[in-house]
């Protein structure tokens, strides 16, 4: 096979040019050893797919627990020398898989054996983001999908594993969060119309009032309220699913300052793991920038890896792009620039990645600890005021009642 490549040197001139391989990974490899970091590489001749593919319709996004558990089951059957259709048919029957993930493999099994490629076969679907796609396709045309499927698995286990672990990290706060609420809810409709109906007078203004109105709506319009809050609630999870929900759970976040740090942080790790993993399998460097930037889920830093891509593509290295869009510290430009220079850029990367986790992790745990004596003394000094206004309420209503 013929490829058109395009890439800059190590002194940072542009390059083009023409180079025979046996496939994509070999022209990768041995381009690399000439210094040259690959921008785009093209099948020569190669015609852009049309967009009818039979590309299905997504209905649902496969989950990250079935991706991981498809990729090490995958990879260790491709090792044992088991055909590769045979092996997908095989796990779409294992009901460690959801029912609508099995379905999927045993489509892409059929899409197969009817002479398509795997990577072709599971594009189709719609229910695998880029990321997989093109680190599969990678691996189909460089001989190598036993290993790419294991980094696949690494990868998509790195990424379940830190959100695991944020989740834990945040699940005592969310409780404490959820008990205020009840506690606001016990005390407006069971509690205070008791004390309120020893006086026989509603209270029509102040705290007690809007408390009183709650209590009214809750016990007598609730076939009402619970329609609404339900609506509301799934319009809001839509709408935070959007690219405008993006850019305010962005501008919300980046109003607290630790939740700020912490969320560009996240960013950051996702990119560099994401980044490595795919020039690790060959993906050529324009496109893992645009598909790591992506996987960034950051309206701000995907904007600005945008501005980065079109520097690469005019000829700059990766170091001096990122260093100018100043979004990492100054080592992270050193690491990236010993990578380029070493031809191990995705080594570093996923190591820079690594070093993220960490932060992260030990940024959630100081978050976690000043959201903790928060949330509880919120709830103590709110019991503290409903009481405080109650009684000083009931006092009122006792002298009234006096004269």
């Amino acid at each position: 096979m013929v490829f058109e490549y395009k890439g800059v040197d190590r002194s940072g001139r542009k390059l083009k040019g023409i180079i025979q391989a046996e496939s994509v990974k070999e022209a990768l490899d041995r381009l690399r050893e000439q210094g040259i970091i690959i921008t785009d590489l093209v099948q020569k001749g190669e015609k852009t797919r049309s967009s009818s593919t039979g590309k299905k319709k997504a209905v649902f996004q496969a989950k990250l627990k079935d991706i991981v558990l498809f990729a090490r089951q995958l990879e260790t059957m491709i090792s044992a020398g088991i055909r590769l259709a045979d092996a997908v048919i095989t796990l779409s029957e294992q009901e460690v898989f959801s029912k609508k993930f099995r379905i999927a493999l045993k489509e892409v099994a059929s899409d197969m054996k009817a002479g398509v490629s795997f990577s072709d076969a599971l594009e189709r679907q719609g229910i695998f983001d880029s990321i997989f796609i093109n680190m599969v396709k990678a691996g189909e045309e460089g001989g190598i999908l036993d290993v790419t499927m294991k980094k696949v698995a690494n990868y998509y286990e790195s990424v379940n594993r830190l959100r695991e672990q944020v989740k834990s990290s945040m699940a005592y706060p969310m409780f404490i969060l959820g008990f205020a609420v009840v506690v606001v809810i016990v005390i407006s409709v069971f509690i205070l119309p008791r004390l309120i109906s020893v006086f026989g007078t509603v209270p029509q203004s102040g705290v007690l009032g809007m408390l009183m109105k709650m209590n009214y709506i809750f016990t007598k319009k609730w076939y009402i309220l619970a329609p609404v809050v339900i609506a509301v609630g799934y319009g809001l999870k839509v709408f935070l699913d959007t690219v405008y929900g993006a850019y305010v759970k962005d501008f919300i976040g980046n109003l607290i300052p630790p939740i700020r740090k912490l969320r560009q942080k996240m960013s950051n790790e996702r990119f560099t793991r994401t980044l490595g993993v795919l020039i690790g399998s060959g993906v050529p460097m324009v496109n893992a920038l645009d598909m790591a930037a992506k996987a960034s889920n950051n309206p701000r830093f995907i904007s600005i890896i945008s501005k980065v891509i079109e520097e690469v593509k005019a000829g700059s290295n990766l170091k001096g792009a990122l260093k100018r869009a100043g979004i990492f510290p100054q080592i992270v430009y050193e690491m990236v620039g010993t990578g380029e220079e070493t031809g191990k850029l995705d080594v570093v990367m996923e190591k820079v990645a690594d070093f993220y986790e960490e932060e992260i992790l030990s940024d959630t745990k100081k978050l976690v600890s000043l959201i903790e004596p928060a949330l509880i003394a919120f709830v103590g000094l709110f019991i503290a005021f409903i009481a405080f206004t109650m009684y000083s309420t009931i006092f009122q209503m006792q002298g009234q009642f006096g004269r």
